[in-house]
C-alpha cells in the first residue's frame, strides 16, 4: 500500500528577500510552500510541536520583513496554491492566485464589480485580509465567503461575507490566527465593454502614477478620513526624501522604493520620518498600510 500524500516538505533559514517585492528581508527560521491542504496541516502541526509563530506569505507585496528575518514558520501560498474555479458569475479562488488575474478573468468573462482593482499586485488572500480596493471599489464588494483554517484549533471554517467584518482596509483576518485557503466572489453581468474600459483605464493610471520600475511595497500608508496619504505626504515636502536605499517616490509620494540596497531598517526609518513630518505639520497620524514582519528596533512614531 502507498501512501499518497507525502509530509510536506519544511526548509530551513530560507531568505525572503526575492519573495517580497521591496526585495528587502532576512530569512524565515522555517519556510513551507504547500501544494495542497495536507501540506498546511503538515507545516502548522510542526511548527505546533516547536511552537512557533506563523506568517502566510502570499506575493509579498504590503509586507515589510524585518532585516532578522522571521524566527518562525512561513507558509507561502504563493507557487502552488493557486487557482480559480467558475461557476456561472461565481468564483472559487485559492489564497495564492494573483488578484490581477482574477479580476481579468472575470472582465473577459464581462463580469463586473472588481475591474477598478485591476494591477493590484497582490494575492487574493492577502487582498482579502486587508479588504484591498481602489478607485471606490473594495474586494468585499464581490466577496460571499471565506474558507480558513484556524491556527490555534486547526479546524477548517467557512465564514460568509457578513462574517469577515470588512471596513477600510481592514477584516477580521488581519488580526486572527487564521490562515485563509480561499475565497469566493460572485461578479455582476454587466455590460461587457463598459467593464473593459475601466479594468483598461486603470491600469494605464496604474502605469502613469505608479513607481513600477523600481521595488517598492505598493501603498505604505492608509488614507486618512477624507484625504490621501500621497497629498500629506507631498505637501510636507517630503517627495526624493531618503534613509539609506530607501526614497519616497517622486512619482507618488504614498510610495517607498527601494533604490537597490535599501535596508528594512532604512525602510521603516522613512516610514517613521514621515509619520512624524506629517504629523508635526498637520496633527494627522498616518497610519501604516504595510504590514511589518520580524522584528525592529525602530518603534513606528507615537505623538
Amino acid at each position: 500500500m502507498t501512501n499518497k500524500h507525502q509530509m510536506a516538505q519544511l526548509l530551513n533559514n530560507v531568505s525572503l528577500r526575492d519573495k517580497t517585492s521591496l526585495r528587502i528581508g532576512g530569512p524565515a527560521r522555517v519556510y513551507c510552500e504547500p501544494a495542497g491542504v495536507d501540506d498546511i496541516f503538515d507545516a502548522l502541526a510542526a511548527a505546533r510541536v516547536r511552537n512557533d509563530r506563523i506568517f502566510v506569505l502570499g506575493r509579498g507585496t504590503n509586507v515589510l520583513v524585518s532585516d532578522t528575518g522571521f524566527s518562525g514558520l512561513v507558509v507561502d501560498v504563493s507557487s502552488a496554491w493557486t487557482g480559480v474555479q467558475w461557476t456561472g458569475e461565481c468564483a472559487v479562488a485559492k489564497s495564492g492566485t494573483l488578484l490581477h488575474a482574477l479580476v481579468k478573468d472575470a472582465v473577459e468573462r464581462g463580469l463586473g464589480g472588481l475591474e477598478k482593482l485591476a494591477g493590484i499586485p497582490g494575492s487574493v488572500g492577502g487582498a482579502v485580509v486587508m479588504n484591498a480596493g481602489a478607485f471606490g471599489q473594495s474586494v468585499s464588494d464581490c466577496l460571499r465567503s471565506v474558507r480558513f483554517i484556524d491556527l490555534l484549533s486547526a479546524d477548517v471554517h467557512t465564514a460568509d461575507a457578513s462574517a469577515v467584518a470588512a471596513s477600510y482596509r481592514r477584516t477580521r483576518f488581519a488580526s486572527a490566527n487564521e490562515l485563509i485557503l480561499e475565497a469566493t466572489f460572485c461578479f455582476a453581468k454587466d455590460l461587457a465593454s463598459e467593464v473593459r474600459r475601466a479594468f483598461d483605464e486603470v491600469l494605464a493610471k496604474r502605469k502613469s502614477r505608479h513607481p513600477l520600475d523600481l521595488p517598492n511595497c505598493g501603498s505604505v500608508f492608509k488614507n486618512p478620513p477624507g484625504e490621501t496619504a500621497g497629498r500629506l505626504i507631498e505637501k510636507a515636502g517630503l517627495k526624493g526624501a531618503t534613509r539609506g536605499g530607501a526614497e519616497v517616490s517622486h512619482k507618488h509620494a504614498n510610495f517607498m522604493v527601494n533604490r537597490g540596497n535599501a535596508s528594512a531598517a532604512d525602510v521603516r526609518s522613512l516610514i517613521v520620518h514621515v509619520q512624524k513630518s506629517v504629523y508635526d505639520k498637520t496633527g494627522v497620524l498616518l497610519e501604516p498600510e504595510v504590514v511589518f514582519v520580524g522584528e525592529f528596533e525602530e518603534p513606528l512614531f507615537a505623538p
